[in-house]
């Protein structure tokens, strides 16, 4: 038998609360949006909007007057709002204790007791002159004579008040500080000195194809690769 009118509007006025019920598994937002009846649960505070692109605005609005506000305490010198997560007390850091101390260079100087190394702890303490031998790429680029100040298990060297002899390739145009380029220096020509960065250079030697340099250096480092040997200074 066919469903008589008022039932089957029933069924219909159903089919729409459904619709409107957030808790219902047929819960349409978009019908809800456009249907002339209150939402299940709604708040009666609540404004209505007749469409998406309304509401979207109402958003947009609301975020930038939140926005104004905080610039405005800024300004005033509240400071902004500030946001903190709420945290349980298992959830909290656990204090620990660091298990070692750190040791820095200065802590691991000092355990160094015995050979090569332990020599160059005591001539640091009794602040003794050292000379060390550097090397370059195929044979001993020059020597640096001055004071240890630090030193790792790796040879890297500080060095303070430091006067170093190197040599160096004589080259075809030589550079000086006005950026012009001259002749080859020829040992007519010696001494001579210019200034790079805080310390002068002197070019003191010249034999073959290479030049004789000399300078003094507040401090200086020296790579552990680039060590070759280190004694006691005359």
């Amino acid at each position: 038998p066919e469903k008589s009118k008022p039932e089957a509007n029933n069924n219909k006025d159903t089919s729409d609360d459904s619709k409107l019920d957030p808790a219902s598994s047929d819960f349409d937002p978009k019908f809800a949006i456009y249907s002339d009846k209150d939402v299940e649960g709604a708040k009666e505070e609540a404004k209505p909007f007749n469409d998406i692109e309304e509401c979207i605005k109402a958003f947009n609005t609301e975020r930038r007057e939140m926005k104004n506000q905080d610039n405005a305490e800024i300004i005033a010198g509240a400071g902004p709002v500030k946001y903190e997560r709420c945290f349980a007390p298992e959830q909290m850091m656990v204090p620990t204790n660091r298990g070692k101390k750190f040791r820095d260079v200065t802590v691991r100087m000092e355990a160094f007791r015995t050979g090569p190394l332990g020599q160059l702890r005591e001539w640091k303490e009794e602040k003794v002159r050292v000379k060390v031998w550097t090397r370059a790429l195929d044979q001993i680029r020059g020597y640096a004579i001055g004071f240890v100040a630090a030193f790792d298990k790796h040879w890297n060297l500080a060095l303070t008040d430091v006067d170093e002899q190197f040599q160096r390739r004589r080259t075809r145009n030589t550079w000086c500080p006005d950026r012009k380029l001259k002749r080859k220096y020829l040992p007519s020509d010696l001494p001579i000195e210019y200034k790079v960065g805080t310390s002068t250079i002197r070019i003191v030697r010249i034999k073959g194809k290479f030049e004789v340099c000399v300078r003094h250096v507040p401090q200086v480092l020296l790579r552990g690769e680039h060590v070759v040997m280190v004694a006691k200074a005359p």
